[in-house]
């Protein structure tokens, strides 16, 4: 299973707003800028997002994007099923009856262990999550100098 940047670029822009601490909205400028993302990408991917109730939009001089709900109520999986669909690495995993061996079918089994896998990962993840393991890995260990 390979995301494509839709994805990738999407959970970037969702943890940059979660960052924000609810306090104000974020500009799209701001996550173009501090992403690397181009902003018109980033406005593709936004509309997604707030089509799919993710994120709402706030108008004015001091608007941009909040999230719609706690960063604890967003998980990973949701997210990424918002701007890929599917989470399935193949299509008879889906649907039983896609293929006549899918009651036979040992590969199955195991595209079925790999996609409860990922769901499990990704649906065990919130936004919130994300935002502590990014204030973690921006904690820098102190300098000693002799």
């Amino acid at each position: 299973m390979r995301l494509s940047t839709r994805a990738r670029y999407g959970l970037r822009a969702m943890l940059e707003i979660a960052m924000s601490n609810g306090e104000s909205p974020v500009m799209m400028r701001s996550i173009s800028e501090n992403q690397g993302i181009s902003r018109k990408y980033l406005h593709a991917i936004l509309t997604t997002l707030k089509s799919a109730g993710l994120v709402r939009s706030v108008r004015g001089v001091r608007g941009g994007y909040t999230l719609s709900r706690s960063p604890s109520r967003i998980q990973v999986s949701e997210v990424i099923r918002v701007l890929e669909g599917s989470l399935s690495v193949v299509d008879c995993v889906q649907e039983n009856g896609l293929c006549a061996r899918s009651e036979t079918c040992v590969t199955r089994d195991v595209w079925l262990d790999v996609n409860r896998a990922i769901e499990g990962v990704l649906g065990n993840l919130t936004l919130e999550d994300l935002v502590q393991r990014q204030k973690r890995k921006e904690v820098r260990a102190p300098m000693y100098i002799i």
